[in-house]
């Protein structure tokens, strides 16, 4: 008897947890969901019919043939299905052998609650898993331009580009007020064995790259076959028409367009060295067209728009990139998809597959973020990914940066309570130059860590 009650107390816990859990769960989700909108993925026993699904409407609603399925595009009234991940004849087979060909995006009446949608999908016998749209966020910064007016000079520097003893977080000899001789990436001395190699792309998962900008063009990702190929059309299979330097995954389109964000880290990562214009790139080589390649995978826009997240990073994959730099995140602690998970592992697993390629798998790193806490902030959080915190002028960690356990490394990421020329100095469009601080900033530093050869002068 004493068991059976010991039994029925531990059942009733377990009960109380799970109903606990699902009102917590409820709670955040009706904060970060985005309405109308859901993504499916299907068993892999009904790929075949996928291939050759074809849809019809009945009185506006979608109808796909399959039973169940259609249950529930009934009651969520559910008006258009596309895959997430394109069909691309160069790809499809790695796809397939990820599964990414299984993921569907169903839009459906916004009047019906995300998580009712989301538990109609999840019960029928096709789906594998049924998954809210989350809202994400940019790990932003404020930047302040630079007063180009301030006298700067490259006397005893390495390359001659004038603001390059404005980058402190390259080599800091603790001259600068405040700050800590060897706060720093010790560039200096990296420089020596490795400046960049330009068969390295890094594919830049933010806002879309200044591709026009003087001190970042000549270190741009291009796809040859798209510039040279005829316009409006896809002639490299990729799955994408006319991405010469990237992708706009948050208006599904060609043009990239410049943000202030993405242009900023696009320069810590590879702005041009040695060509006596503006500052230098971590891994912007020596002047000598041997820097690393920047690939706009764009998912943020200046208009406050965004989107593809998922798409952005199996993109960097599919099209040489062997590390993508992301700084963003989630709008709550504790919450993912699944599918921008699948999208990680697919990078880390397929990038660098071609001849000719610097390394055999790839690097997915992101940004910890800038609420200074201690908490599972995805994607940073998952445990494949590589996180970076930031440090200020100090050597210590800097007063915004998030921080734990599961941070894998710490770079200078800036502190411009000491002043502004204490933020991080790069890029910033219509050929521009500012400082911003943030773990955004430390991330770009520590992209040096898969672009140089000499990753044993990491401090």
């Amino acid at each position: 008897m004493k068991n059976l009650l010991k039994r029925k107390h531990v059942l009733l816990l377990w009960i109380s947890l799970l109903i606990s859990i699902a009102n917590l769960q409820a709670q955040v989700s009706a904060n970060s969901m985005h309405k109308g909108v859901l993504r499916v993925k299907f068993k892999r026993e009904i790929s075949t019919q996928l291939k050759t699904l074809k849809t019809t409407y009945k009185a506006g609603v979608l109808s796909t043939g399959i039973k169940t399925f259609d249950v529930a595009n009934t009651e969520v009234r559910a008006s258009k299905m596309k895959r997430v991940f394109p069909y691309s004849a160069k790809n499809e087979a790695r796809h397939s052998k990820h599964g990414l060909d299984l993921w569907y995006e169903i839009t459906f009446d916004s009047s019906v609650a995300t998580s009712s949608a989301v538990s109609a999908y999840k019960a029928t016998d096709v789906v594998e898993i049924a998954e809210p749209v989350l809202k994400k966020i940019l790990i932003d910064g404020k930047v302040v331009p630079l007063d180009e007016k301030v006298n700067s000079t490259s006397e005893d520097m390495p390359f001659d580009d004038p603001y390059l003893d404005q980058q402190w977080h390259y080599h800091n000899d603790g001259s600068l007020e405040y700050s800590v001789a060897g706060a720093d990436i010790n560039a200096f001395e990296a420089w020596k064995t490795q400046a960049g190699q330009s068969n390295v792309i890094v594919s830049v998962v933010d806002g879309g790259i200044d591709i026009d900008h003087v001190d970042l063009k000549d270190n741009l990702w291009v796809n040859e076959a798209e510039l040279n190929g005829v316009e409006g059309v896809d002639d490299d299979g990729n799955g994408y028409i006319d991405d010469i330097h990237g992708y706009n995954f948050a208006d599904a389109s060609s043009t990239i367009s410049a943000h202030e964000h993405g242009t900023h880290v696009a320069g810590t990562v590879a702005a041009v060295n040695n060509n006596g214009i503006g500052v230098c790139g971590v891994a912007g080589g020596t002047g000598n067209n041997d820097g690393a390649r920047l690939m706009s995978s764009q998912v943020f826009t200046s208009a406050g728009g965004s989107g593809g997240f998922a798409q952005a990073i199996v993109y960097g994959a599919d099209n040489g990139a062997v590390i993508s730099q992301n700084s963003w995140g989630y709008t709550e602690a504790g919450i993912y998809e699944q599918m921008v998970l699948d999208a990680i592992d697919y990078f880390i697993a397929e990038a660098g597959d071609y001849e000719g390629s610097p390394m055999k798998g790839g690097i997915v790193i992101f940004a910890a973020g800038n609420d200074y806490v201690d908490t599972d902030m995805y994607p940073g959080y998952y445990d494949k990914t590589f996180c970076v915190a930031a440090l200020g002028p100090t050597n210590q960690i800097a007063n915004y940066s998030n921080y734990g356990s599961w941070v894998d490394i710490s770079a200078p990421g800036g502190d411009m309570n000491y002043g502004t020329s204490y933020g991080v100095l790069s890029t910033i469009p219509d050929n521009k130059y500012g400082f911003m601080q943030g773990t955004s900033m430390a991330l770009s530093s520590y992209v040096r860590c898969g672009c140089f050869s000499c990753v044993s002068t990491c401090r």
